[in-house]
């Protein structure tokens, strides 16, 4: 049974839309929100409500600034997670996924980024004291901790949502509950 004494609500937020991965030069890391991601991002803040009682990001700057209006409307700080970091394409752990084992990589990556996002949760929920929490992740790893979920607690996976939406996990002693919620806009990129 997972977190069997929790009482918490995850509002798992895909960043909003970005300047676009293609013609990018640098670190991704850095790679900012579009114009329209701002306002996906603003929008946010009326769709989630302030009531929240932590709020988490990946240390990538777009999915800062995608909790950013909501941290501001909520008077919450940003904890940075790097649990919470994009997969890079699932190349870790070296180790495991090269080598003798390098026919077993993606296997072995996709279980070791589930535990990852594992962690992140955990790490939520305990520092998630009142219950609501709001965390923003990547679109590689968000579907990773869904599918892990939905594995370990035989719930339905939830349909994905374009930018500018989330998913809700509910943890309530031991069970698990996953919705999707488009948000405001239905404009996918970035």
């Amino acid at each position: 049974m997972l977190f069997p004494d929790a009482d918490r609500t995850l509002e798992l937020v895909p960043h909003c839309s970005s300047v676009s991965r293609n013609g990018w030069v640098g670190d991704h890391d850095i790679r900012p929100l579009s114009d329209h991601g701002h306002q996906q991002a603003d929008a946010l803040v009326a769709a989630l409500g302030t009531d929240v009682d932590a709020i988490f990001s990946s240390p990538a700057l777009r999915c800062r600034q995608t909790v950013e209006p909501l941290a501001r409307a909520a008077n919450r700080p940003i904890e940075t997670l790097e649990e919470l970091a994009e997969g890079d394409g699932f190349r870790k752990p070296e180790a495991w996924t090269e080598g003798p084992l390098a026919p077993m990589a993606g296997p072995v990556a996709g279980a070791w980024a589930a535990g990852r996002m594992l962690r992140a949760l955990t790490i939520m929920v305990d520092r998630g004291a009142g219950g609501r929490v709001v965390a923003s992740s990547h679109g590689d790893v968000i579907p990773v901790l869904l599918a892990t979920l939905s594995g370990i607690s035989s719930t339905p996976l939830p349909r994905l949502v374009p930018r500018g939406g989330w998913f809700r996990i509910r943890l309530v002693q031991g069970t698990v509950a996953i919705t999707a919620h488009d948000g405001v806009s239905t404009y996918a990129s970035g």
